[in-house]
């Protein structure tokens, strides 16, 4: 687990993550394997989900041509952008955690991949569980607060 919170404290998104919300995010995070040439995430669909690189190697390709991406891996009409290695720990589709968006382009595994998944609904449930501590901490910093004035007026 301590490998995992040191390796999940990588990307951008998470710099700033103390070891606690590091362990919330993996509690609520599933790890998700695909086989070299699935596609994880599909051009033009609509999902629910976020991905962290932990293994492997993908590529971003895009439809270089309107409508649906060719999964026949037609060159003249798809484009690969860029590939991502585990090391470079990328996250990718955390835009459909917030928006019901259209996916802006295809990854596809280049090889073996292992990947955290975080669907909208846990991350949701998660925001809910932090905003409700947020709001009791601020409550009990009112009090707190309130209390302290009082006593300071009385002596």
């Amino acid at each position: 687990m301590q490998d995992e919170e040191s390796l999940l404290k990588e990307p951008e998104i998470f710099k700033n993550l103390s070891p606690d919300q590091i362990r919330e995010i993996l509690s609520i995070a599933r790890r998700v394997s695909f086989g070299a040439g699935a596609i994880i995430m599909k051009e033009g669909d609509i999902d629910d989900a976020m991905y962290i690189m932990m293994e492997g190697t993908v590529e971003v390709v895009k439809s270089l041509i309107l409508g649906d991406f060719d999964d026949e891996q037609d060159t003249a009409n798809n484009k690969v952008f860029t590939r991502l290695d585990a090391s470079d720990r990328a996250v990718f589709g955390e835009i459909s955690l917030l928006e019901a968006q259209k996916r802006t382009a295809t990854i596809r595994a280049v090889t073996d991949c292992a990947l955290y998944e975080i669907r909208k609904d846990d991350f949701l449930n998660l925001a809910r569980i932090v905003s409700t501590r947020l709001r009791k901490s601020d409550e009990e910093t009112v009090k707190l607060t309130t209390a302290l004035s009082i006593i300071l007026k009385e002596a």
